[in-house]
């Protein structure tokens, strides 16, 4: 038995590469080609705490691991398109965000 968010990581982790249909067969077939129980379930439709695995998915397909993702997909749906994101890792959010990503050092001398 492994968990949703075990899933997803190791996902994440192969986004880098391969192709979003390679991560989609590996999301769907590992739990049966390694008979695994993916609890609660290992479905699209399948919710996370904050958000839909369908959406933390749409944003691995785009190279990013799933804690990026997860931040990521909680961004874009939460918070308004003129805002900026700070993060000591902003490099990896450039690509999956709509919003303007800064480093803590970038937001602070950006306001001077």
């Amino acid at each position: 038995m492994t968990s949703i968010y075990n899933l997803l990581e190791v996902c994440g982790i192969l986004s880098f590469n391969l192709s979003p249909k390679q991560i989609l067969e590996l999301f769907y077939y590992l739990p049966a080609r390694y008979n695994v129980e993916v609890i609660p379930s290992h479905t699209m439709e399948s919710m996370l705490p904050t958000t839909s695995v369908r959406g933390v998915m749409d944003v691995i397909h785009k190279k990013a691991s799933f804690g990026d993702a997860l931040i990521a997909h909680f961004v874009k749906e939460n918070v308004p398109e003129s805002a900026i994101f700070v993060s000591w890792d902003a490099i990896h959010f450039k690509n999956l965000l709509p919003i303007k990503t800064l480093t803590p050092e970038e937001f602070l001398f950006a306001r001077e």
